[in-house]
This record gives structure tokens, C-alpha cells and sequence, in this order.
């Protein structure tokens, strides 16, 4: 968490993508802008962190809850996900899936 208010707070591209351990591509780039022309630059402080790892011992779930400099309160819920001993914050939401994956979608609408 604290490495994400971070890259939050120094509008860092190339450290928000570290936090939420996606490769550096167009695609990712653009999202990592995205959400720090939403969230960055306003010098937040943790003010609150909880941590659940109700899913499975890699995997579980995380509130935050940081002030910034005029005042704005963040909260955020996030997955936490361990690859390879490191811990991350599921932030990007437009990763493309992997080869031969289908998309989760429930939408059966029929043609």
C-alpha cells in the first residue's frame, strides 16, 4: 500500500505499473495514466490499511483509507495478490487476457 500512494503521489508511471505487476506496454502505460490523472499528485498519507488474506495465503484483500494535503480522502478497496514472494495490488482493470483465456463475461445474449 505504501508503494502505491507512492507512485500516487510522484504521478510515476513506471512505479504504479511495478505495484500492480503489469508489463510495461501501451496498454498498461495508458490505464497508469489514467488512474493518475484520477488520483495522483495530492500528497496523501495512509491513514488506514486493512488486510485480509480471506481468499487464500496469496491471495486476499485490502482496504485503504489515506487523506491528502486539501483535505480529499481516498478509499479504496483492492485484491492482493503474492508472485513470487512479492506482494500486489490488482489496479489494472484492461489486462488483456492471456492467450487461449475467455473472458468472464456473463453476457449470453444470444444473436
Amino acid at each position: 500500500m505504501e508503494s502505491y500512494v507512492r507512485a500516487l503521489n510522484s504521478r510515476s508511471v513506471p512505479d504504479l505499473m511495478k505495484v500492480g505487476d503489469v508489463p510495461d506496454e501501451d496498454w498498461s502505460r495508458r490505464e497508469a495514466a489514467r488512474i493518475l490523472a484520477a488520483d495522483g499528485g495530492k500528497d496523501l498519507k495512509i491513514t488506514d490499511v486493512r488486510i485480509d488474506y480471506d481468499i487464500s495465503p496469496d491471495t486476499g484483500s485490502a482496504e485503504l483509507t489515506a487523506t491528502g494535503r486539501t483535505g480529499t480522502t481516498l478509499r479504496d478497496t483492492f485484491t492482493v495478490i503474492r508472485t513470487a514472494g512479492a506482494w500486489h495490488l490488482v489496479i489494472f482493470e484492461d489486462r488483456p487476457l492471456p492467450p487461449g483465456k475467455e473472458s468472464s463475461s456473463t453476457d449470453r445474449s444470444s444473436s
